[in-house]
């Protein structure tokens, strides 16, 4: 149980590091579906053939929210909703993110062409939006400037977008008994891009209490249509374009434990098409206010207001011009994880993740335990720190019966049911959250990999041991040898 023992402690050490990221942790630890290599390309998933449905395959999403939930400024009290927002804004992160991400597969194809190596290839569209909330414009339109006199705040908001098609084709390769290695290339055509590169609106109440308001950023598009205009799809894939690679690796550092490890989305996009820039001088964003004339506002003068509301506007317009091509990096995820396998079919194990998307790199964890029932059903049960989040119950289950296999899966799905059952509806569930991940779908597999204990080297064995006849196979990642008894299921 020392290997078990080294998966446990990693875990909670690991935990201490979470942020928040927009990553898939139960995705990682089932094997029997094909998308698993969409976390480590070198994990060879127990079907030897699976062939995905076009558009049904895999489609889901992903929302992460690092500052706060609904729950966190909706109270209710004799069951009659109330706002708390003072309290909310205490509770804030200097930086809050609210994340979401889409995918669905256009096409995917795995095949185990020989003992060692497994091939796949293909195409997904996907749409990742950031958006970034300061505390201290939470707190500027909650609280006022009261606490601000004789300081400063930065209250700028930001906003990352990109969408994409990747095409990719890649192979896992088994070295040898111990280790396998892992790659995919991958083909991005740009779809649209929204990116800041710089934003800053300081506000500074000085002893009098006057306000000054300076502004500053510089925010690219590309694919954005503009005001009544249409998006047209050919233009963006044609002109928007660029590569992207994910490899990764497993060993097996004894002989119950396996870890790995991966990079996925090295790489950037360049967009050509129609791109944009909308800029914010500092010089004239610039708007000083020492107060209301008093006697304007008694005598109920609109023209009044509508001309410090125009005096605004027109400072802190966002001029709009074209400008060259720009490049973005892709949101690229780092995993580093390992099981420990308990008895045959039944495994336990951690992951540590990281993204990085615009200027944020965050982290989460994920411990799970995993189960396969012989060949029929698959399951884990995980539990995924994230997003200063720390109560998200996932699960994820594959009903293997070949040639279908239908699935869903996600990091914080069990008190969905929970919430219908109590409260009868979502509300409960959707209200609580910071994480919610979704993934589902369906898929043509052929030929589950028994993992038979003989050393020798049969259609369904993926790991086969070369040293001779009497010795035993070693696992790979995520599976552990059925007892005997299964074999020829």
């Amino acid at each position: 149980m020392k290997g078990c023992r080294f998966i446990i402690s990693l875990g909670w050490l690991l935990c201490a590091a979470v942020a928040g990221a927009q990553t898939e942790g139960t995705l990682y630890f089932m094997n029997s579906l094909p998308q698993v290599v969409e976390g480590n390309p070198a994990i060879m998933p127990r079907y030897k053939t699976s062939i995905g449905l076009p558009g049904i395959s895999s489609f889901g999403g992903v929302y992460a929210n690092n500052g706060f939930s609904y729950n966190d400024f909706i109270t209710k009290v004799d069951g009659v909703p109330k706002i708390k927002l003072s309290e909310w804004t205490k509770g804030l992160a200097e930086k809050n993110y609210v994340n979401v991400a889409t995918f669905a597969d256009l096409f995917r194809v795995g095949l185990r062409i020989t003992p060692k190596w497994y091939v796949m290839a293909s195409a997904t569209v996907r749409q990742y939006n950031s958006t970034m909330i300061p505390k201290g414009l939470a707190s500027l339109l909650v609280d006022g400037t009261a606490s601000m006199i004789g300081t400063y705040s930065n209250t700028s908001p930001q906003q990352e977008l990109t969408a994409f098609v990747q095409t990719g084709v890649g192979a896992a390769y088994m070295v040898n008994d111990k280790l396998t290695v892992g790659a995919r290339f991958k083909y991005i055509n740009g779809l649209a891009n929204i990116t800041t590169k710089t934003s800053s609106l300081i506000v500074e109440v000085d002893n009098n209490y006057q306000i000054t308001l300076t502004g500053d950023a510089r925010v690219n598009t590309s694919g954005i249509p503009a005001s009544g205009g249409n998006y047209s799809l050919s233009d963006n894939l044609g002109n928007n374009s660029g590569w992207g690679l994910d490899i990764g690796a497993t060993y097996r550092f004894m002989e119950k434990l396996t870890l790995s490890a991966s990079i996925n989305d090295i790489g950037s996009i360049t967009w050509k098409n129609n791109p944009k820039e909308y800029r914010l001088d500092p010089a004239k964003a610039k708007y000083v206010f020492s107060g209301f004339d008093i006697t304007q506002l008694l005598d109920n003068n609109s023209d009044y207001l509508h001309q410090q509301l125009d005096s605004i506007k027109t400072k802190f317009d966002m001029k709009e011009g074209p400008t060259g091509s720009y490049t973005t990096s892709l949101p690229t995820k780092f995993y580093l994880g390992g099981t420990y396998s308990l008895k045959p079919n039944l495994s336990v194990g951690t992951l540590f993740f990281g993204e990085t998307f615009g200027d944020r790199f965050s982290t989460g964890m994920t411990a799970s335990l995993n189960k396969n029932f012989g060949k029929w059903v698959s399951t884990s049960l995980t539990y995924t720190a994230s997003n200063r989040s720390y109560n998200n119950i996932g699960m994820g289950v594959s009903f293997n019966l070949s040639p279908v296999q239908i699935y869903f899966l996600g990091d914080n799905l069990l008190m969905a049911p929970v919430s219908l059952i109590s409260g009868q509806n979502l509300n409960g569930y959707l209200n609580g959250s910071q994480l919610i991940t979704l993934r589902a779908g369906i898929n043509l597999v052929f030929g589950w990999d028994k993992i038979e204990k003989s050393s020798k080297v049969k259609g369904d064995s993926h790991n086969p041991k070369e040293k001779g006849p009497k010795t035993k196979t070693k696992t790979t990642f995520g599976r552990s040898p059925e007892k005997k008894s299964k074999v020829g299921r």
